[in-house]
């Protein structure tokens, strides 16, 4: 069996969406010797928050114990009994759901044993051998093969050669970067530089988030090599125990090395032991130093020394004592911090709990709960201790609040249109619809979706820039405002500029209809004008301001009509108008975050709820209307767009029961 030097390194790319990501490296070489080898595992699981990370940690716990149970058994045989019982431990989860779902799994589980590669593979991930420029894709076919419940019933297993390096994705990392540019971006690099080269290529092209463990291989000298003492019998231990006396254990989320047979120092091993091996370092580098001095004094001390260098040596002893205090006042202040810090997460686990018992009955409460514990979680984090634990703690607040918002993460929506196959630079704005027909618009065309066809652009005038738009059903039109505060109406096909009795419109941001009237929102001055269509002389009254209390709309973002007025600020409140009066209500279970960028808020009269559009953190919010007694809104629901990019707009479909969101190019589907 070669004996094989091995440097590894995870790495994620990408922007979060809505799956839980992992990379987990585990070996007992040092107790055990080569035969015993390394376990690897590069882990996704989407569309499942709630249990991904249990799922994960089962999955990592149950290779490592099964794989390194009976290490006098053959590495192909351990390998296979360790997924054997992974299969048993996800076939448990799959039955405690009613629907049998526990997500969509994209998994690589690895062995190395000397120079022997064993794996299996679920999903999309995938294992590539990169040789000598030359890219094999080991995994290929894996899952394929499957039969039955099991999620992996097939290995893969190949040598692995001097010079060799091997990568595992959470995806199919092929359709981002080309094999000769994969094979040229590792080629001769040293495995964080081949990482980060893989990185700047896919970077700009890759929508969701993808892991990646990276391993090289190179020939270990004969002073690298360690072999495990034979002094004592570990092997029928339990994991727990063997962990306890010393087992080299690590599961990274950013980077990490590890050799594959190589000698380590045994206290580098023990969890916690920083601040110790600080100072222990420290202590035994000055006492070299000082043996050192002593080494040089002629003679030693005992054959008798000038007045200068017995002074001189003194003092050099008064140096080395001060340095020493030093560090040692250094890692009693490092420990005090760990302390605190460890402190502060242990409060971070308790106040996730308080928080999940409090929301059933005071939401509120549990909100300010979940901000101290995130603020808390955040300061660790900052400080560089504890960061992995202070992760998975800020994490865990996040899908907290999704799971007590009832935070529905869309992953891969339906792309129903591609308006750059009609016009590459579009910069779409918003939708517009007419009775049953739906439109999309930009500063100066206009797009028809017809089923899943977008038609060709009309052009809305070729001097003037649109800014809003509305359906005008009274008159089977649309209506466009323009940046200079003119209206353009499209109807029969043609477009055609109207006038109002005052011979101009008031300048707005935002557009609305209800019947024969348009109202166009004027921030700057703090009204909503009112123009009614007067057919016979087929022009629009004059402006009347519609607020004739002291409603503050200066900071209004956007507005819907359902014979109530709905105003959006800036801040992500809402206001509600009717009669041209403020009118009192409340919303009740709001929603734990804040708008970010609040952008359009959706209703009309055919809806029973209200849509905000969160822009840039691209979510919707769906409030209920409690027409019939108090008014009021209740928060229900988010959509959150994971991967898309900003938000420009949305519709509802009520018949087909469908939410239709604008990117700035896409038209998305979503099932309500």
């Amino acid at each position: 069996m070669a004996v094989l030097k091995a440097a590894y390194e995870f790495l994620f790319v990408g922007r979060d969406d809505n799956s839980f990501l992992e990379n987990y490296a585990y070996d007992l070489f040092q107790d055990h010797g080569e035969k015993s080898g390394q376990i690897f595992i590069n882990l996704e699981i989407q569309n499942n928050p709630v249990d991904a990370e249990e799922i994960a940690q089962a999955i990592f716990e149950t290779m490592q114990k099964g794989f390194f149970e009976d290490l006098d058994k053959e590495p192909y045989g351990r390998f296979e009994a360790a997924l054997k019982s992974i299969n048993g431990i996800l076939a448990k989860f799959k039955a405690e759901k009613t629907s049998g779902y526990i997500g969509n799994l994209n998994v690589i589980v690895a062995a190395i044993v000397g120079d022997e590669l064993f794996l299996a593979q679920a999903g999309d991930a995938e294992a590539y051998l990169i040789r000598k420029r030359y890219i094999s894709i080991v995994s290929e076919g894996l899952s394929e093969e499957s039969t039955g419940e099991d999620v992996f019933s097939t290995i893969a297993n190949g040598k692995i050669e001097e010079g060799d390096v091997v990568m595992f994705s959470s995806t199919r990392l092929i359709r981002y970067i080309g094999k000769s540019d994969l094979a040229e971006a590792v080629h001769r690099k040293d495995m964080p530089q081949a990482l980060a080269n893989v990185r700047d290529i896919i970077a700009t092209e890759i929508l969701g988030r993808v892991g990646l463990t990276g391993i090289s291989f190179s020939k270990a000298n004969k002073d690298d090599v360690e072999f495990a003492s034979e002094g004592e019998d570990h092997i029928s231990r339990g994991m727990l125990e063997a962990d306890e006396v010393g087992v080299s254990a690590s599961k990274n989320t950013l980077t990490g090395k590890f050799l594959s047979v190589f000698k380590r120092d045994n206290a580098k091993r023990s969890a916690g032991g920083g601040v110790a091996r600080l100072g222990g370092d420290v202590v035994a580098k000055v006492g070299g130093l000082f043996s050192g001095i002593m080494g040089r004094v002629p003679g030693g001390v005992d054959k008798g020394l000038g007045k200068n260098k017995i002074l001189a040596l003194l003092v050099g002893v008064i140096v080395i004592l001060g340095v020493l205090v030093l560090f040692a006042n250094s890692n009693r202040v490092e420990k005090a911090q760990l302390q605190k810090y460890d402190q502060l997460l242990t409060g971070v686990q308790d106040k996730l709990t308080d928080a999940t018992t409090k929301s059933s009955t005071d939401k509120a409460g549990a909100k300010e709960v979940l901000d101290k514990a995130y603020l808390d979680a955040k300061s660790v984090l900052d400080s560089g201790f504890y960061r992995e634990k202070a992760t998975i703690y800020l994490l865990q607040i996040e899908e907290t609040r999704d799971k007590l918002d009832n935070v529905t993460r869309v992953v891969n929506p339906t792309v129903v249109a591609d308006l750059a196959t009609k016009r590459a630079d579009v910069n779409a704005l918003g939708f517009v619809t007419e009775r049953d027909r739906v439109f999309v618009y930009e500063y100066n065309a206009l797009y028809e979706l017809v089923l899943d066809q977008i038609q060709a652009p009309m052009t809305i005038d070729k001097d003037e820039s649109v800014i809003a738009a509305a359906g005008f059903d009274d008159q089977k039109a649309i209506i466009f405002l323009t940046k200079s505060g003119k209206i353009i109406q499209f109807k029969d096909g043609t477009m055609n500029f109207v006038d109002s009795e005052d011979g101009a419109f008031h300048k707005g941001t935002a557009l609305a209809t209800w019947s024969n009237k348009v109202y166009v929102l004027d921030s700057a001055a703090n009204q909503i004008w009112k123009y009614t269509y007067k057919g016979i002389n087929n022009k629009f009254s004059k402006g009347e301001g519609y607020i004739s209390d002291k409603t503050d709309v200066s900071k209004v973002q956007d507005f819907a009509i359902d014979a109530n007025v709905w105003l959006l600020q800036t801040t992500g409140d809402i206001l509600k108008l009717y009669g041209g009066s403020k009118v009192s209500f409340f919303i009740n279970n709001a929603p734990f975050s804040n708008l970010v960028d609040p952008q359009v808020i959706y209703t009309n009269d055919k809806l029973k709820q209200v849509f905000v559009l969160d822009g840039r953190d691209a979510r919707v919010l769906v409030y209920s209307k409690d027409t019939q007694n108090t008014g009021n809104l209740n928060y229900v629901t988010q959509y959150l767009f994971d991967g898309v990019g900003e938000l420009r707009d949305l519709y509802v479909d009520p018949g087909a029961k469908k939410l239709y969101v604008l990117t700035k190019s896409k038209i998305l589907e979503q099932d309500l």
